[in-house]
Formats: C-alpha cells, sequence, structure tokens
C-alpha cells in the first residue's frame, strides 16, 4: 500500500493527470461520520468509476497520477492517499496539498484550477491533464491542460472517457 513516506518519484517529463476525486471518479460530495468513515452525500458508491480510469490507463504504464481533490484539506494526504483504489494508488506521484490557493484565487473561484497550475509549473512537468469537475477560470493558456467532467456524470459519461483516451493517445508517451 502506497503511503504518503512511499509515494513514486515525480519524473517532469512523465505524462502526468492531477486527478480529484468527486465528480471525477465518483458522483456525489464526500462525508466523513464520526469514527472516519467516507461515504457520498449522494448515496452512491465511493470511487464507482475508478474502474474506468484504470481501464483507460492501462495501456499507458508510464503515466503518473498527482490528487488534487478537496478532500486533503479535510483528511489530510495520508488518509485521501489511502482511499485511492490500489491500481491507481500504484501510480501516485504526489498531492497538490502543499500548494495553498491564494486569498483571491479563492473568492474568484479559480483556486482549483490555479493551485493545479503552480504546482505543474513549480514542478516543471511538461505533458499533464487535469481531471475535474470544479476547475473554473483557468487561463485561455491552459485549457488544454483542463479536462472538465460533469458532476453528474464524472467518468461514467463515455464521452469524458473519449476525450482522456484522445489526449493519452497523444500525450501518453514518455516525451
Amino acid at each position: 500500500m502506497t503511503t504518503i513516506e512511499h509515494l513514486n518519484e515525480l519524473a517532469s517529463d512523465a505524462p502526468t493527470l492531477y486527478l480529484s476525486y468527486g465528480g471525477v471518479l465518483n458522483i456525489g460530495h464526500g462525508l466523513m461520520d464520526d469514527s472516519g468513515v467516507v461515504t457520498l452525500d449522494s448515496g452512491r458508491m465511493l470511487f464507482e468509476f475508478a474502474p474506468y480510469l484504470v481501464e483507460v490507463l492501462a495501456p499507458w504504464p508510464q503515466v503518473q497520477i498527482i490528487v488534487t481533490t478537496s478532500w486533503l484539506q479535510s483528511l489530510g494526504a495520508g488518509k485521501t492517499i489511502a482511499l485511492l483504489p490500489d491500481q491507481l494508488r500504484h501510480r501516485l506521484v504526489a498531492t497538490t496539498l502543499h500548494t495553498p490557493p491564494r486569498l483571491s484565487e479563492i473568492s474568484n473561484g479559480s483556486a482549483k484550477a490555479m493551485t493545479v497550475i503552480r504546482h505543474a509549473v513549480k514542478h516543471g512537468l511538461t505533458t499533464w491533464l487535469a481531471l475535474d469537475d470544479e476547475a473554473w477560470g483557468v487561463p485561455s493558456d491552459f485549457e488544454q491542460h483542463f479536462l472538465h467532467t460533469d458532476p453528474e456524470t464524472a467518468l461514467g459519461a463515455p464521452e469524458a472517457r473519449k476525450q482522456l483516451r484522445e489526449w493519452l493517445a497523444v500525450n501518453g508517451s514518455m516525451q
């Protein structure tokens, strides 16, 4: 099991996915009960669409994942990573937990997008794509780096998986 101390090394030239959980791997917002069990307010299964992502990524073993979910703020990196299914967790190289949004980004709604962009630039990533349903305020010169999923269908939508496959077909190999 990958823990925060045992992440793979971040390779700046590897194709990279920034992965949010809600609206991507599942539908609904996460809730945590008093015993630390995470469920969804939608009543749906946690990570119900993770098998789709595993399947889409299968031909590209070099693709690395950086977790950028808002769950990091509430659960911390260790628990957030531990929730991720094994088939995706082994690709994990980092989280955006230590790339906080600026106050102006929080107030204008661009916090998630700008956090990802700053993280990618800081680490010199050359080929990356953010999967998120809530990344708003993306500057026009970074739009090609964002695949906005529908919060009601997430990766359950064939069109979202098609767009991801198309990106991988062009960018999935090491540069």
